[in-house]
């Protein structure tokens, strides 16, 4: 006695093992690009810190309080830590975070930094 053998069933076993592996890989592009958006707002917020901290005025608590309120605007951050430092010649800003987690067990850090050196007036007749 001869058993033929026929392809029922076979779509459904290839859909039962090709579906998570795409249905990850769709997440894990979705994640890919929450950390882009992540790692352009902590940048943005730097930038916001150092506009804030450089002018003549300016103060450290100033670019800090200019780097939360942007980020508490754009939102996409976890465990933000914001580090201002202004000398009498240049400000730096550090922001670190986490991204969002989409994939369980995938945790992406954000790291931005900017710098730029302290405005100043000169009087004309120095320049």
């Amino acid at each position: 006695m001869t058993r033929q053998h026929d392809d029922r069933g076979l779509t459904s076993t290839e859909l039962a093992v090709l579906m998570p592996a795409l249905i990850f890989w769709i997440m894990l592009t979705v994640q890919y690009g929450l950390w882009f958006h992540a790692r352009q707002v902590a940048g943005a917020a730097a930038a916001e810190a150092v506009d804030a901290a450089q002018v003549p005025d300016g103060t450290a608590d100033g670019g800090e309080r200019a780097a939360r309120s942007f980020l508490a605007q754009s939102g996409n951050l976890d465990d933000i830590r914001v580090a201002v430092n202004r000398t009498t010649e240049t400000v730096s800003v550090e922001i670190t975070g986490q991204a969002p987690q989409l994939v369980p067990g995938i945790s992406w850090s954000v790291t931005a930094t900017a710098e730029s050196p302290v405005e100043r007036f000169i009087e004309q007749s120095d320049r």
